[in-house]
């Protein structure tokens, strides 16, 4: 069954320390009830579920469980409309007690959002 939340499409690259995924947000998803009705935008907290459902997965095929810690400078730029793709690109993360991941959601040229995401090992 398709989980009609999921926004992350494919890993486009992963190197260490940098992860590059594709995203889309298809015109029905829930993510636009209510979050405007006549002018749907992408909730911003969607943008940071995805951002964080990359760095949780790729942490789980190392064998680790991370806990978001903090969000920090965290800035919304354009807004993210049904139907549309973008990609997120995360970079960061080194081992340690707390990992700091620094992150952008792009469309084309344009950046959506960006910020810094700390997480610690669960």
């Amino acid at each position: 069954m398709e989980d009609r939340w999921q926004l992350l499409r494919e890993v486009k690259a992963k190197e260490q320390n940098r992860i590059e995924v594709e995203a889309f947000v298809p015109p029905n998803s829930p993510w636009f009830s209510g979050h405007f009705p006549g002018a749907p935008i992408l909730p911003g907290i969607a943008l940071i579920h995805l951002v964080w459902q990359a760095i949780s997965r790729e942490a789980g095929e190392r064998g680790e469980e991370l806990r978001l810690h903090t969000l920090k400078r965290v800035r919304f730029s354009q807004p993210v409309r049904p139907g549309e793709a973008f990609s997120a690109i995360i970079t960061g993360g080194e081992p340690g007690n707390e990992a700091v991941y620094s992150f952008k959601v792009v469309s084309g040229e344009n950046v959506i959002c960006s910020g810094l995401i700390a997480a610690v090992k669960k």
